[in-house]
């Protein structure tokens, strides 16, 4: 993947980006592709990926395997986790900033 501009420098935003392992990279994948599934209300929340979503790319995807499904779950969980606690803490601190005006 490319990831410098067209001068070869790195976009600033991707500085701090932290690396991904090899073997996680599929579930990173996942992460993405599953988040297309949340539900978003009139006020701009958003929320946790829907355990329909997983089975259903799990069987899309091939993942019988109990044990494998289980596996994806819990890191797309930890991961959608994160996800949903800077999400709501950048809205507060949206909130925050729009009540001291």
């Amino acid at each position: 993947m490319m990831l410098e501009e067209d001068d070869g420098e790195t976009p600033e935003a991707l500085l701090g980006r932290p690396d991904i392992e090899p073997h996680l990279a599929p579930f990173w994948d996942a992460f993405q592709e599953l988040s297309t599934d949340r539900h978003s209300d009139s006020m701009g929340g958003v929320g946790e990926i829907p355990f329909s979503a997983l089975d259903r790319y799990a069987e899309r995807f091939g993942i019988g395997d109990p044990d494998e499904f289980e596996r994806l779950r819990h890191l797309i969980r930890a991961m959608d986790r994160e996800y949903l606690d800077v999400v709501h803490k950048r809205r507060k601190a949206e909130e925050t900033r729009r009540a001291k005006k």
